[in-house]
């Protein structure tokens, strides 16, 4: 990203949640009626003319998204929905983080399950100033979950340094969230957040994030990994750069001190919440996984 400019994927996914809001309720991967609040002007009229279309449309708009996005889409808002339920069934984490939490709603969507406990959002300065500047106008009397804002440039700021001031209880038992980051790092970045986890953490606290694992050689690689990442790169100055084969994730946790819990790949994880519309997607490419702190 530019650094000194919002992140547009963090944009680009609350559009997406926002899209998926004008859906009826049954049909929701994930309900979040504040996201429409932290798009820009261009993405927001767009949405408006979509909130003026019949039920029906709608469903096929967002369907037809979802294609052209090759169901990057329904991954991201099933992922949400899964850390969502993390999050809802781990009461003894006192603490959540969300490493790069965008222009994230948890902390009104799931206010009731986050009584009681801390959440740290962590995010570049320029994409965590704009959030700021837009919360209190998106979230209005809605009650919210006591919030502490982290904001690190993470080409000069040590992330530890930065939560250890903000007051993260180190040694307690915490929740991490790390969505939709990892496929921007290189790998020394990777493992060095893999070490922060470990080190912060109780034993027993649980890592969920995303990973992408494209296909390593062929015209397989041109097609889902160096075309998109060049995508990425010439659209949003983001360009996907981590992409580990699956079998690498489990060896790569342990070599952390973290051992996997959970290892889903994308069609899997969307036909768990029964998004029957979108079961002709090929997602093979992006995988959800849960760690765990080992003691």
């Amino acid at each position: 990203m530019r650094p000194d400019r919002p992140s547009d994927t963090a944009e680009l996914v609350c559009a997406w949640r926002a899209l998926e809001a004008l859906l009826p309720v049954e049909e929701r991967l994930v309900s979040d009626p504040w996201a429409r609040a932290f798009v820009g002007p261009w993405r927001a009229s767009l949405l408006d003319l979509a909130d003026r279309l019949p039920a029906r449309a709608r469903a096929a708009l967002a369907r037809q998204v979802d294609r052209a996005l090759q169901g990057t889409m329904t991954f991201v808002l099933a992922r949400h929905r899964a850390i969502d339920e993390l999050i809802a069934a781990t009461p003894r984490a006192t603490q959540v983080v969300l490493l790069g939490a965008g222009y994230d709603s948890r902390a009104v969507r799931l206010e009731p399950a986050l009584r009681g406990r801390t959440l740290f959002e962590v995010d570049h300065p320029a994409t965590a100033r704009r959030k700021a500047a837009l919360a209190a106008t998106a979230y209005g009397d809605a009650p919210r979950a006591r919030v502490v804002p982290v904001q690190v440039d993470f080409e000069r700021d040590s992330i530890e340094e930065r939560l250890r001031a903000a007051g993260l209880e180190v040694g307690a038992s915490t929740v991490w969230v790390w969505e939709g980051v990892s496929m921007y790092l290189d790998e020394p970045a990777v493992r060095a957040t893999l070490d922060l986890v470990r080190g912060l953490s109780a034993p027993g606290s649980l890592l969920a994030f995303d990973a992408w694992c494209p296909p390593a050689g062929g015209l397989a690689r041109l097609a889902r990994r160096d075309l998109p990442s060049l995508a990425f790169r010439l659209l949003y100055h983001e360009p996907l750069v981590w992409g580990p084969p699956q079998e690498r994730l489990a060896p790569l946790l342990r070599e952390h001190g973290l051992t996997l819990v959970e290892l889903v790949e994308a069609r899997a994880l969307v036909a768990r919440y029964g998004a029957r519309r979108r079961s002709w997607l090929d997602l093979s490419s992006m995988v959800f996984v849960v760690g765990e702190v080992a003691p």
